[in-house]
């Protein structure tokens, strides 16, 4: 109690320092708890041993292998140990091996009970040990390939180094410290303590493995907090683990994030480099200095070329949260591998970097064209506050896609200055979750805009069809929701411009299209509102315009627009997506006057929230699934905007019940 407290009053977040009334209070009950003797110790604890007396490999056999440890057979030399190769003899198959010979006793028992009781294809494979002689040595397999450090430091071998191989060999990094982690029980983690480029090392194929655990530690994840003097290499540890001592799988993670921008920037975090004739500056300082602004400049030249848009936005800025002086905001290794994931997905079907930006005016198509695809307007799909959407055969203009037509009703609700906010919006976006921009036209009083088609329309009218609905499992449900708010949270971040962020305005079911997979594409964005993401404030003063039963009522009675506002409408749309019930319908549970799905949501969360589970679902969806997503989309709803979480939280929610109804007991 007392040293938590302590070390919330120097939080980097000074947002998280306690208030003096605070403090006193915590002092008054930690002085209860000492009275009463109630305390707790905080222990470190140790794998064991697994067989080891198989695996020793006597000095001499080593000895031979290495040459009598030759200058020639020499690879490195690092603080604990100087790292030799050898080949064993034919008793260890003829094996090409590595031989760590360690110069301090602690380090050789830590990492030779780490590696030997590890099994996971991304941590290099344990062979054997020797201690004889006053000689500790681990004997462990060689990676052809060496450390990733070394490629960095070598314009050659670096240049070889594409980006999907760069993003595979962070996958490979990931999934180990993932599996360290997590994966030794259900309490216990394995804390690295010494991420580094170097202590990745790449095999004949370039896939990664983890190696260098003499300064790991096996912590129990019960423990609220342990305490171990700081250790690592510096420029790569955790600065708040260094000041506090306070050791987590944080501290890794902040280590990885380093890793991520090094093959990013296809440079090493103790280097130095100069940008536009400045002061040269390491990593970490450029990565702050032009982060928000110009990281372009920063990517290594080599794959500056051939990586697309939204595999560099989100592979930056994973890397970026990696490295929040706020822990809280640190993502788990797992929602890392994720995110790079969906980079490399990304990359693999997306354009190169250099090629997306395009003017205006080359989007323009021919009213006549434009007639012709559409048959006169004669097939229509849809409408909306702007107007009416038509049906529109595929051309050689628009790839041969199909397209949806959006007319603007010149006596509607939404005018010119709605048509050219879309139209200044959406020919910037590139996310596989924004549906794609065709073009548009603006000729004898038509003012209209072209979209791919989304073959299962919108989901809105999924929710009303009642045999489509059926057909929805709770699975796909939460991936629609998720690419939804992937959607969102590209256009909160400001997307590829990071000065600026979007605030769509007009969140709801009928604005969620869903292609031929019931992949998610968020569209309309005549009411969204752009404005400048790094100013103090991010709330911005305008009539409130929306849609009934989605708008935020905080935004509907004060005017006072932020980002919150979206969520609160996204919200709406998750319960929309666990009921099987519009909004803007009225339901009866029980009994009682029909009512409005959010007013049903308020009155049973907090006892019966099972009744507003959609009956076609409700037996396939596992218990921890619905109980994460309802209280995230709660959260969403919350009167006080502050308390609404973040698209970025709200994505990591919606993974976790993905999980638990993946791994569905």
């Amino acid at each position: 109690m007392f040293r938590e407290t302590a070390y919330q009053c120097i939080s980097w977040n000074s947002k998280a320092r306690p208030k003096m009334h605070m403090i006193i209070k915590r002092i008054e009950k930690a002085l209860d708890f000492q009275n009463h003797r109630a305390s707790s110790t905080v222990t470190i604890h140790s794998l064991q041993y697994e067989n080891l007396e198989n695996l020793l490999i006597p000095l001499e056999e080593i000895s031979l292998a290495t040459r009598h440890f030759s200058s020639e057979n020499r690879i490195d030399r690092g603080g604990f140990c100087i790292v030799y190769q050898g080949q064993l003899s034919k008793q260890w198959q003829n094996r090409t091996a590595v031989f760590k010979r360690y110069n301090g006793k602690d380090e050789f028992l830590t990492e030779l009970k780490m590696i030997s009781n590890f099994k996971q294809e991304n941590i290099i494979p344990f062979i054997g040990y020797c201690d004889e002689q006053d000689e500790k040595i681990i004997v462990l397999e060689f990676a052809s390939n060496l450390g990733v450090d070394r490629h960095l430091r070598d314009s050659s071998k670096r240049s070889c180094l594409t980006w999907v191989h760069r993003m595979k060999i962070c996958m490979g990094a990931a999934r180990a410290l993932e599996y360290l982690h997590s994966g030794l029980g259900e309490n216990r983690a394995v804390i690295h303590r010494d991420m580094k480029s170097s202590s990745i090392l790449l095999d004949d194929n370039l896939d990664a493995k983890i190696c260098g655990f003499g300064l790991s530690l096996l912590i129990d994840r019960n423990e609220p907090q342990v305490y171990e003097a700081a250790a690592g290499t510096p420029f790569y540890i955790d600065p708040i683990y260094k000041e506090s001592g306070i050791v987590h799988t944080d501290s890794d993670v902040y280590s990885f994030g380093l890793v991520l921008f090094e093959m990013l920037i296809g440079m090493l975090a103790y280097h130095e480099r100069s940008i536009d004739d400045d002061q040269p500056q390491k990593l970490l300082n450029l990565v702050e200095r032009y982060y928000d602004n110009g990281l372009d400049k920063l990517i290594d030249p080599d794959i500056r070329d051939e990586i697309n848009t939204h595999s560099l936005y989100t592979f930056k800025k994973i890397a970026y949260r990696c490295l929040s002086m706020n822990i809280k905001d640190r993502p788990t290794m797992k929602r890392i591998l994720k995110r790079i994931e969906d980079a490399l997905d990304f990359q693999k079907h997306g354009t190169p970097y250099s090629i997306t930006s395009r003017s205006l005016e080359s989007y323009l198509i021919p009213l006549k064209e434009i007639n012709s695809a559409s048959g006169s307007f004669s097939t229509l799909i849809g409408d909306g506050g702007f107007g009416f959407v038509y049906k529109g055969e595929p051309s050689q203009s628009w790839q041969n896609w199909p397209v949806a037509i959006k007319r603007l009703n010149q006596g509607g609700h939404q005018g010119k200055k709605e048509f050219d906010n879309e139209l200044k919006l959406i020919s910037r976006f590139h996310h596989p979750n924004i549906i794609p921009f065709v073009g548009y036209c603006d000729e004898q009083d038509q003012m209209i805009i072209v979209y791919q088609y989304a073959v299962n329309g919108s989901l809105d009218r999924y929710l009303e069809n009642r045999n489509k609905m059926r057909s929805l499992t709770w699975a796909q449900r939460l991936k629609i929701c998720l690419g939804a708010a992937k959607g969102l949270e590209y256009l909160h971040s400001g997307g590829l411009k990071k000065d600026d962020r979007v605030i769509h305005r007009d969140v709801k079911s009928g604005n969620i299209l869903l292609d031929e997979n019931l992949d998610a594409k968020i569209c309309d964005f005549g009411l969204s509102t752009e404005g400048p993401r790094n100013q103090e404030s991010s709330q911005i003063f305008t009539k409130a315009a929306g849609t009934n039963f989605y708008m935020d009522p905080i935004y509907n009675a004060s005017g006072v627009l932020g980002k919150e506002s979206d969520v609160y409408s996204f919200g709406v749309v998750l319960f929309e997506m666990l009921s099987g019930r519009l909004a803007y319908k009225q339901t009866t549970f029980v009994d009682g006057n029909p009512q409005y799905l959010i007013n049903l949501v308020r009155y049973y969360y907090e006892n019966g929230p099972e009744k507003f589970i959609d009956p076609d679902i409700r037996d396939e969806i596992d218990n921890r699934s619905f109980h994460t997503f309802k209280e995230v989309a709660y959260q969403c709803i919350s009167f006080i905007s502050r308390e609404r979480p973040t698209m970025e939280m709200i994505i990591d929610k919606i993974e976790d019940a993905i999980d638990f109804q993946e791994n569905k007991v």
